[in-house]
């Protein structure tokens, strides 16, 4: 049987942020890039730029519950040894079976949200989003489906809001 050890690992608030952080990096890249080269009304341009101030957002709020709430319960487990990975094609019907030497980690982290200013924030960054969506496309920027699909996504940044709301203490 394969042995167990509990490794030090960075916060998966750290991780997890640095990789959403890089995303914004690129997405303002991609939005700048589209700007100057895509013609008038766009849809891709006004998606990209949705969905990197959607991003953002969810960045900025995560470092405001860091900032704001209470350490929760992490765990994190990793284990090496004999490990068999399966394939399974449905055309012909048939399965592969690779076994060798691997790795399986797992790792969690609760964080209890103890602010209503990550909450608040995201709803302000909805109302932000569905205005600049708005705007771009009176502006003549933008298309019906490029509109209408970050509309949307305003609407599930705000939907991000009303779950990062606290919820009241119930006792047992």
């Amino acid at each position: 049987m394969p042995k167990s050890k509990t490794h030090r690992l960075p916060s998966a608030m750290l991780l997890v942020g640095g990789m959403f952080t890089a995303a914004v990096v690129l997405l303002t890249l991609l939005a700048r890039h589209l700007y100057w080269t895509e013609r008038r009304p766009s849809t891709g341009l006004i998606m990209v730029v949705a969905f990197d101030w959607a991003v953002a957002a969810m960045v900025v709020s995560m470092i405001l519950v860091s900032l704001t709430s209470g350490r929760g319960r992490r765990t994190a487990k990793a284990r090496r040894g004999r490990v068999t990975v399966e394939l399974q094609e449905s055309e012909p019907r048939r399965t592969t079976r690779l076994t060798g030497p691997g790795a399986e980690m797992a790792a969690s982290a609760d964080i209890k949200v103890g602010s209503r200013l990550p909450a608040l924030f995201l709803y302000a960054a909805s109302a932000g989003l569905a205005a600049f969506v708005i705007w771009f496309h009176l502006d003549g920027q933008s298309t019906w489906i490029g509109t209408g699909f970050s509309l949307v996504l305003a609407f599930y940044v705000g939907n991000w809001a009303r779950n990062a709301w606290p919820r009241p203490e119930t006792g047992s």
